[in-house]
Order: C-alpha cells, then sequence, then structure tokens
C-alpha cells in the first residue's frame, strides 16, 4: 500500500513538473545596426558624475510583437551580480515600449539588456540582448 502510495505521488509530481517551466531560451546578441533594422533605439545621457541614464524604447512588432518584458542582467567577470531583474515599462502615446534605468559608470559595461519575447506556438523564449559596452560610449556620455 506504501509503495502503491510513493509511486502515485511520484508520477504526480512528474506530470506537474512537465510544464513550460523547463523550457529553452533562444538567445540572441543584437548590435547597433540589427538592433536599429528592428527599430530598438537606446539613448544614454550623464546622470551625475558616477551613472548613466538608459533608455531603451521600441514598438512591439514585427519580428518584437511577442513582447513579455526587459530583463536587466549585470554581471562580474562569469559571475551575475544581477540576474534577470525584470524592468517596468511604460507605454508612450504612439505604442512604444519604453524601459528606463540608471546605472553606475563603474558598471556599464557589465550591464545587459534583454528584450524577451514568447511565441504560444512555440516552448520557450526568444531574447534579443543588448550589451551595453557595444551601444555606449561612456566617453561620450560625459
Amino acid at each position: 500500500m506504501k509503495t502503491i502510495l510513493n509511486i502515485s505521488v511520484l508520477a504526480f509530481l512528474l506530470v506537474i513538473a512537465s510544464n513550460q517551466c523547463f523550457a529553452l531560451r533562444e538567445i540572441a546578441p543584437l548590435t547597433k545596426a540589427e538592433a536599429k533594422k528592428l527599430g530598438i533605439e537606446l539613448r544614454a545621457r550623464p546622470a551625475g558624475p558616477g551613472a548613466v541614464w538608459l533608455e531603451l524604447e521600441f514598438k512591439p512588432e514585427g519580428q518584437l510583437k511577442q513582447f513579455t518584458h526587459v530583463e536587466l542582467n549585470i554581471t562580474a567577470g562569469e559571475k551575475s551580480v544581477v540576474v534577470s531583474a525584470g524592468l517596468r515599462e511604460t507605454r508612450s502615446s504612439s505604442g512604444s515600449v519604453v524601459v528606463s534605468l540608471t546605472v553606475s559608470r563603474a558598471h556599464l559595461e557589465k550591464t545587459i539588456l534583454s528584450v524577451v519575447m514568447r511565441d504560444p506556438d512555440e516552448a520557450g523564449d526568444h531574447t534579443y540582448e543588448l550589451k551595453m559596452k557595444d551601444f555606449v560610449d561612456l566617453e561620450k556620455v560625459r
């Protein structure tokens, strides 16, 4: 009797655990040119002596139609300091998604913004990564 109960509980847990939370995430790093083709614009300006204000803007259409959220990731070598923190977006009157944040100059080159999309017909997420070291020149943001 106890064995049957254990097997039933195990089978139940396997059925519950086998949902989409174990799906893969397809990640594509973007260059400035690729981001521009997708309609993604990144603006940077000084935010005091030790920080940079960033604003990411795009319209959720075309390849970005299934947009769900933007994530922040800050790395230190091979380790992540901030792992997948979701950022709050606003919608402009034209329908664009706008995400803004302030980042320390010391961490800007280690900062990645990820635009995440989910296609309900496919398993997993599709993510476009924007590495700030490729998009922001700290010398120009003074």
